[in-house]
């Protein structure tokens, strides 16, 4: 009775963190084919560039410590395309 609305308002909030990962990573992505396909670069773009990789990896690791799970964002988090945080394999870690 009492921990049931604890469990609703954290799973709320970790759809909105996932939500906030996948809108973050979308632009970050066409950010990232923008300057790939572009001759000239401002520094300017660069800069929201690299801004919005950290906002991702800080959002990406918040969701990680709070063990957020959702089906539709899984492969987001896991995809081929995701360059921005690389996790070592234990062979790495152990070095």
């Amino acid at each position: 009775m009492f921990g049931r609305k604890k469990k609703d308002i954290k799973k709320i909030e970790d759809d909105r963190l996932l939500d906030d990962i996948r809108d973050i990573q979308a632009r970050a992505n066409n950010m990232q084919k923008l300057v790939d396909n572009s001759l000239e670069v401002s520094d300017e773009t660069r800069i929201k560039l690299r801004l919005e990789m950290l906002k991702y990896q800080f959002l990406y690791l918040e969701a990680r410590r709070r063990n957020a799970k959702a089906r539709e964002t899984t492969n987001i988090i896991f995809s081929d395309e995701d360059t921005f945080l690389s996790q070592p394999n234990t062979a790495e870690r152990h070095w």
